[in-house]
């Protein structure tokens, strides 16, 4: 508190001195009491004073000059008191007031109680005790004065109520303001309140009814709290959670490894959020799930989240076998496309050699196109895995096909010490199918059963065969390593294998069950790792008599006699590859005596045919700027007569709807690599009906030669 220093102006009747100050309020650090001492300065309005002894006569004269309504009153440079200038005037303008007053001195006309305060008296306290006066001392000055009693200067009464009001607005707003804050922090704590109840209400809502099982579990994995999709998930209901832990149901191999997960996250350390275990359900056996563990620190409890993905893995796995499907098929096909074009001159050429070639060089050139053909036989193979073509299907006897095979891995089966032991039913077992497809499969699954045995002392080996009602039964037995139960349902997926990247590709196996289902049959497999596997091709029996009945006739057709053909046609080749060209020409040049117009894709070929009339148009498929099937499409538009004399060939024709759509339009289509006999047997009935329909139209008809 400030000190406030009292001073009476009463002047004592006996002797007129003044009343001694006295100390009303404990004095405040001096910073404080300069702070105040401004404070009071700031409101001062004027620093008049007049000596106590002063005539009135002369007081007055010095009211008037200055123009102030009070002054202090000073002795000895104190101020004993204030005199107020309507006061003297009342004394002076009295009846004989000026005759008999103008000489007395000042002092003798102060003012009965006036205020003096020091200049550390705080503001409010000042105007308590100045706004409390009554009647006219209400109106006088309060003198200020330091601490010897010096004027400091006079404070208008005016003045003090200006500042009580400010104040008491400031006060108010201060009130207002209090009020207001007041009312943000009632809202905000009805916010906060209100915010909890939706928390606990949301909290409950998501602990309920989430779509995962939901616990609250101690380090050791017991479960204080579950949600009712927890009960359902592994098998105990609504029934309570104490007493339990998750860890029991974990599959026992895999539980170790989940409570010193719990342990991490219990101790604060850096612990991985997510991981998948197995855990045993009562009625459904194991099942895989996504555990998600998070530390809460404030109830010192881990919040597991555990959805079920049992499901979701098997679905993963079969569209991981579609994706890589799509990947073979885009692969494989254009490499095939790539092999077959550099494959077809080699073979047409050695072919055209061999026709003029001393004895010596024929047979160089017949291992040329024996070599070619084993070459496009591994393409054929591989395109049979990302896109298995139609097979030939004519009546096979499947005991022939197991014998073929045997003989083809003879050298295998002697080198890796395998005792082989073969079941054949006396009577043909006849099947439809492609023979070097079904042969394919046998071969495949004798050396997947030779590479099980490696390391079995006294490998032996058993290809049997049989029948149960109308299906064929191909049974392949080994007693090598067998098949992990883990790896049972993966064995066919194409690129799947344990053997290592230096042993195997995981395509044999996935190749034999897509050859299988093509020719309607299904292959199963049975194994116990340590005690060998068997595999079983089931196929569909075939009425041979009908199938030998078909088969003739195609041999029938295969022999028939080419038409005979004018020399000199015109044929357009529409071929990118330009060796590819050059051996059509030849080709067609030295069978028919053609005359052949190139073009390197399907636009080049569509401004040839508004130039010349062509017998034959022979096309690519797979060609830059526009395909074959486009050019087609344009030529039937432009030139319908002449898509009726329309041949197709392809190293690989691209999509199954590429092939659906020439398979609609029944244009012949030669595969890459071609013989020069198998282009003759396409080729030569359409130039024969094109040498035909020139005749029936005549010399100079339109669209004659």
């Amino acid at each position: 508190m400030s000190s406030v220093v009292q001073f009476s102006s009463r002047e004592a009747e006996a002797g007129g001195e003044i009343a001694a100050p006295r100390q009303e309020f404990p004095a405040e650090n001096p910073a404080a009491l300069a702070a105040e001492a401004t404070a009071l300065v700031s409101l001062i309005h004027h620093s008049q004073q007049v000596e106590a002894g002063l005539a009135l006569e002369l007081a007055y004269g010095a009211f008037r000059e200055r123009k102030v309504d009070f002054m202090a009153v000073v002795r000895d440079g104190a101020v004993i008191g204030l005199c107020a200038r309507g006061q003297i005037g009342f004394v002076m303008g009295s009846r004989f007031g000026f005759a008999l007053y103008s000489q007395s001195p000042v002092e003798s006309v102060m003012v009965p109680t006036p205020l003096i305060v020091a200049q550390g008296t705080p503001v409010r306290v000042l105007l308590d005790r100045a706004l409390a006066r009554h009647g006219d001392a209400f109106h006088e000055d309060v003198a200020l004065v330091d601490d010897q009693r010096g004027l400091i200067g006079l404070i208008q009464a005016e003045t003090l109520a200006q500042l009580q009001s400010r104040l008491v607005a400031e006060q108010l707003e201060a009130l207002r303001r209090q009020h207001e804050t007041l009312r943000r922090q009632n809202l905000e704590l009805f916010r906060a309140n209100h915010a909890v109840r939706q928390s606990q209400g949301l909290y409950l809502g998501l602990f309920e009814g989430h779509t995962l099982g939901v616990a609250l579990l101690d380090a050791r994995g017991g479960i204080h709290e579950h949600n009712r999709r927890l009960g359902e998930l592994l098998g105990f209901g609504d029934s309570p959670a104490s007493l339990i832990s998750l860890a029991a149901w974990v599959d026992e191999k895999e539980r170790a490894a989940f409570l010193a997960l719990l342990q991490l996250h219990a101790t604060g350390k850096a612990a991985p959020a997510s991981r998948e275990f197995t855990l045993q359900v009562n009625g459904r056996g194991p099942r895989l799930f996504r555990c998600s563990l998070g530390w809460i620190k404030e109830t010192g409890q881990v919040c597991a989240c555990l959805d079920d993905i049992t499901d979701q893995r098997l679905l993963e796995r079969n569209l991981l076998r579609q994706e890589k499907q799509t990947l073979l098929d885009t692969l494989v096909g254009g490499i095939a496309h790539e092999l077959n074009n550099k494959l077809t001159p080699v073979m047409g050429f050695a072919e055209l050699l061999a026709g003029d070639a001393p004895a010596d060089a024929r047979k160089h050139a017949v291992w040329i196109r024996k070599s070619v053909e084993e070459a496009a036989h591994i393409i054929r193979q591989l395109l049979q895995l990302s896109k298995p073509s139609s097979p030939v299907l004519e009546p096979v006897d499947l005991r022939t096909v197991i014998e073929e095979t045997l003989v083809m891995v003879r050298f295998q089966l002697r080198y890796g010490g395998c005792e082989t032991r073969t079941i054949l039913p006396a009577e043909p077992v006849w099947v439809r199918g492609d023979p070097g497809q079904l042969k394919q499969v046998a071969i495949n699954l004798v050396l997947n059963a030779l590479q099980a045995m490696e390391q079995t002392p006294g490998a032996a080996l058993t290809v049997g065969l049989r029948t149960a009602g109308n299906r064929a039964l191909l049974e392949v037995v080994d007693n090598g390593c067998g098949i992990p139960r883990e790896n049972l349902e993966r064995i066919f997926d194409p690129f799947f294998t344990t053997k290592g990247p230096e042993r195997g590709t995981g395509l044999g196996l996935s190749i034999c069950f897509s050859l299988v289902r093509q020719h309607g049959g299904e292959i199963a497999v049975e194994s116990e790792p340590g005690k060998g596997s068997q595999f079983t091709v089931v196929l569909p029996l075939e009425d041979a008599r009908a199938a030998f009945a078909a088969g003739s006739v195609l041999e029938e057709a295969r022999g028939r006699a080419l038409p005979d053909v004018p020399a000199g046609q015109r044929v357009l080749v529409v071929e990118d590859e330009d060796v590819v060209r050059k051996l059509l020409q030849e080709m067609l040049r030295t069978q028919f005596g053609c005359q052949v117009d190139e073009a390197a894709n399907g636009a080049e070929g569509l401004a040839m045919l508004g130039q010349h009339e062509f017998a034959l148009v022979i096309s690519d498929i797979q060609m830059p700027v526009m395909n074959g099937t486009e050019f087609y499409r344009r030529l039937c538009e432009a030139r319908p007569a002449l898509a009726a004399r329309f041949i197709f060939i392809t190293g690989y024709s691209g999509p199954r709807a590429v092939e659906s759509e020439i398979a609609q339009w029944n244009v012949p289509v030669i595969a890459k690599p071609f013989t020069l006999s198998s282009l003759a047997t396409v080729c030569g009935p359409l130039l024969g009906r094109a040498a035909d329909e020139a005749r029936e139209r005549g010399p100079g008809a339109p669209g004659s030669e």
